[in-house]
């Protein structure tokens, strides 16, 4: 693979952290620079060029790498903020044959941010969530989350990717599920977004949320929204704000504001203009080089590392089947959290979890020389160790 030169860590480190937070480009820089020069020299007439463009751009940068629609994708902050678009959007108050429809489902695999909002949420407005466990801790059966959903469920909110494992979920079959019992499904991409590839349109889903500072090197604060067509006309969203409305500049207290078009009525306040500008380099990257093209390398180099693995008798925590996993790969043994520090210690990033192990995640500008370091460097402290 090529683009490694565009990436300044890799100069330095043997960088395998994707999952957590991909490496910046060189150009980052330029852009940020440029952010501060149309302030610089253009002041309020920037937000009539360069900052109001960069919403755009930047959504349907991401809307082209997920095959969705340009204009159903747009900025948020982070995931949580794009929950609680979505969450106020909905109608709590549903019946469905005499009863409620208010269940939220979700599974014990989510990332930490989903319970609290979830939960937060269904306090507030009387739902109540139903949580699908996990047998192995790697992956949820299809079947078995299908079985949750039921008439009484109004919002499925689950991941795409689970953090924990990288495995991939069925959320075509989640979605077609939970249409057919009236239930709208909410797709967290974050580890998915960059590096699995996918079409919004074909899994059905109504939302989708995820961000850019993991596989689409892209940094924090420039997370995004995703609206199906034939749902966000549909819905108001009541936690709103000038960005989302039809009129912003009519500044007429008196008027019942008419929300924006399409997936635009989901944003609120001030998006975070410089986050998008520091994102909007590797999103475009990832763009320039494909997604086909990202999944092969890194199902080449990931199958590498479990039978690397597995040739150590290592505990692999991520499906074994390349495909139906992201680009991380979970190893672990008993040192596996001391391990972690020493090859951080040596130059070689990764990260470690409980109840995971070492969390590796080869990208595009890696190739069999990080993971040949990678396992010279582990293999050197395991007999030190001894």
């Amino acid at each position: 693979m090529h683009f490694r030169e565009r990436f300044p860590i890799l100069e330095s480190k043997t960088y395998l952290a994707s999952h957590s937070l991909g490496a910046v480009p060189r150009e980052t820089a330029a852009s940020l620079d440029r952010y501060y020069r149309e302030w610089a020299e253009r002041g309020i007439l920037a937000w009539d060029e360069g900052w109001w463009k960069i919403l755009s751009t930047f959504g349907n940068r991401i809307a082209d790498i997920l095959h969705a629609p340009r204009g159903s994708v747009v900025p948020m902050e982070n995931v949580t903020r794009g929950f609680a678009a979505v969450a106020s959007s909905l109608d709590w108050s549903t019946k469905s044959g005499g009863k409620s429809r208010n269940k939220i489902v979700l599974t014990s695999l989510e990332f930490i941010t989903s319970y609290p909002f979830w939960q937060g949420w269904a306090e507030m407005v009387g739902a109540r969530i139903v949580q699908v466990e996990s047998d192995d801790g790697i992956g949820v059966p299809t079947e078995k989350l299908l079985a949750a959903i039921d008439d009484e469920t109004l919002l499925v909110a689950t991941s795409h990717v689970y953090f924990r494992s990288g495995a991939i979920q069925d959320l075509r079959a989640v979605a077609r599920h939970a249409h057919a019992k009236g239930a709208y499904v909410l797709g967290d991409g974050y580890q998915a977004a960059g590096i699995v590839p996918m079409n919004l349109r074909d899994l059905e889903l109504d939302f989708y949320v995820g961000g850019s500072h993991k596989w689409l090197c892209g940094g924090p604060g420039a997370g995004f929204l995703y609206v199906c067509d034939g749902v966000a006309n549909k819905l108001r969203p009541k936690y709103s704000g000038w960005f989302g409305i039809a009129n912003p500049f009519e500044y007429d207290p008196a008027t019942r504001f008419a929300p924006a078009e399409g997936a635009m009525r989901f944003m609120a306040g001030t998006p975070a203009v410089p986050a998008l500008y520091a994102a909007i380099e590797g999103v475009s990257t990832v763009a320039e080089l494909g997604l086909e093209k990202i999944r092969a390398h890194s199902i080449t180099l990931t199958k590498s590392i479990v039978e690397e693995a597995d040739a150590r008798k290592f505990a692999v925590k991520t499906p074994r089947d390349p495909h139906a996993r992201s680009g991380m790969v979970c190893i672990d043994f008993p040192q596996a959290k001391v391990a972690t520090e020493a090859l951080v210690r040596a130059g070689v990033i990764v990260d470690y979890r409980p109840n995971c192990g070492i969390r590796v995640s080869p990208h595009f500008y890696n190739g069999k020389d990080d993971l040949a370091r990678f396992w010279s460097t582990l293999d050197g402290f395991l007999r030190s160790a001894k």
